[in-house]
């Protein structure tokens, strides 16, 4: 299954088609973007294997400059600009009528640090399932925990991130990827 109701926070058990889905929007934003895009990769928690996840599709889409980026192209493409309450990058996501989205577009500088963020803690916990095992049991019990409310599921992932996020860095600037 992918697409979640805006207003519901539920996980859903790995689904190797989440990757199948990436790659199609993956494919059809480099069709968008061309050049303008210096690499895209599936990202956030469906792109982990074998753990439970929101079901939306999270790609990232990075930019040598945000400046005169075809973006009316991608709105062409069914795609809907929003407000991104975590920082100033650009988000674009895919919704049904009935506000079910299924994947979300993160449009940010390549490299940043926002970047590295996203696609490092991927491969971090990718390579370390003992690790996305902790990340998931997280999730599962915020889930229950927040009641629908999507900003208290988030804010009470921030200080596990934080940690996380600086092994995965470590990590990175270990395997020379950083």
């Amino acid at each position: 299954m992918t697409g979640l109701k805006r207003g519901t926070v539920a996980l859903s058990p790995h689904d190797p088609e989440w990757a199948r889905r990436a790659q199609e929007t993956i494919r059809v934003l480099w069709e968008v973007f061309g050049d303008r895009a210096e690499d895209i990769q599936h990202i956030g928690s469906t792109a982990i294997n074998g753990i439970q996840a929101k079901p939306i599709i999270d790609i990232a889409m990075g930019v040598e400059s945000m400046e005169g980026l075809p973006l009316d192209r991608l709105l062409e493409r069914g795609f809907q600009e929003r407000h991104n309450r975590f920082s100033s990058n650009l988000l674009y996501v895919l919704e049904t009528e009935d506000m079910v989205r299924t994947h979300q577009v993160h449009i940010l500088e390549y490299g940043s640090l926002q970047w590295h963020n996203y696609v490092d803690l991927r491969d971090y916990m990718n390579a370390f399932p003992e690790k996305a095992r902790e990340y998931e049991a997280l999730k599962i019990r915020l889930q229950r925990e927040c009641n629908n409310v999507q900003t208290v599921y988030t804010d009470g992932k921030h200080d596990y991130m934080e940690r996380t996020l600086a092994l995965a860095r470590e990590y990175a600037r270990n395997r020379g990827t950083a």
